[in-house]
């Protein structure tokens, strides 16, 4: 199967402008408010801390050492939180998550777990289906008391953490690009949209993104959440593992391909994308309404320049 490749080069020079853009600001989840490992948690996987700040870019350290990648996700007992059938984790943000309308895909809170793809072509990193993504509900909270739940996702899940644009699958050393775990992956995409990719497809899919399970806020009704509860059904079969909470970057109007500009470059891919916005496809739909049309191509030439 073929898929057509975009340049993991301009996504790294994209990472680099949000990170610029974003100096000073932490996104990520800063404080444990309560956790219950449940009946039968994973043994050694019980410290809630290490779900506070960024995800992992580098796992196994001392054991098997391997770049994070979508065929490789973290597994350290530093890294990840364990929460057993019956059991719940709740996290705190310093600086609201805002339901933001300039996030990528609408997308507001992004969650990172241990999920991964199976490799059918080891060690080549050829999707072949996925392993660990094992559920888990997901409740959020402007003040900590009133809890509204978001349905249509689950809390470890699709798509898998991924650490770096370039470099291996299983690469023993870190590599140079770094994802930006503020961006999200286009939630449209499915397992069935990533089946059969290599590594650098899987890259092209994820534009840049480190990865991660997107939460859309919108429907709360609330403006901003402050607290994410996770919990683990009584009724569940597997345990869940959380990595991290990012707080999703806004990105520039009009930046229909994410290198910071607004040109003729966006004003073309609006253009090639116009319709019924596709899975995978260049993130042209601005507002978010699931089409590509006259309301997109006039974000682009209303930002021009920018």
């Amino acid at each position: 199967m073929q898929f057509v490749r975009l340049s993991v080069a301009c996504a790294g020079l994209v990472v680099s402008f949000n990170a610029a853009a974003r100096a000073g600001s932490d996104p990520f989840a800063d404080s444990v408010v309560s956790y219950s490992a449940g009946p039968t948690p994973t043994s050694g996987y019980t410290t809630p801390a290490v779900a506070l700040g960024s995800p992992e870019r580098f796992t196994g350290e001392g054991v098997f050492p391997s770049v994070v990648s979508p065929f490789s996700p973290p597994f350290g007992t530093d890294e990840i939180v364990s929460i057993s059938p019956g059991g719940h984790l709740t996290l705190a943000f310093d600086e609201p998550v805002s339901d933001d309308a300039d996030n990528l895909f609408g997308i507001d809170l992004i969650i990172f777990a241990n999920a991964g793809f199976i490799d059918g072509d080891f060690p080549n990193g050829i999707v072949a289906g996925a392993f660990g993504d094992d559920g888990g509900l997901i409740e959020v909270s402007a003040d900590g008391s009133t809890w509204f739940t978001i349905t249509g996702v689950t809390a470890d899940g699709l798509m898998p953490t991924m650490g770096y644009l370039d470099g291996g699958a299983y690469d023993t050393a870190p590599a140079a690009l770094l994802t930006d775990f503020t961006r999200p992956v286009d939630p449209l995409l499915t397992l069935k949209h990533m089946n059969g990719r290599d590594l650098p497809d899987t890259r092209a899919a994820y534009f840049g993104s480190g990865g991660g399970t997107g939460v859309d806020i919108a429907s709360t009704g609330l403006p901003a959440i402050s607290f994410v509860r996770i919990s683990n059904p009584p009724s569940a079969i597997e345990n869940i593992e959380i990595d991290a909470l990012a707080d999703a970057a806004p990105r520039q109007a009009g930046d229909a391909n994410l290198d910071g500009l607004v040109d003729v470059n966006d004003l073309l891919g609006v253009i090639t994308t116009w319709g019924v916005r596709q899975p995978g496809t260049l993130p042209s739909d601005f507002n978010n309404d699931g089409v590509v049309d006259v309301v997109d191509l006039l974000e682009v030439i209303t930002n021009w320049g920018a």
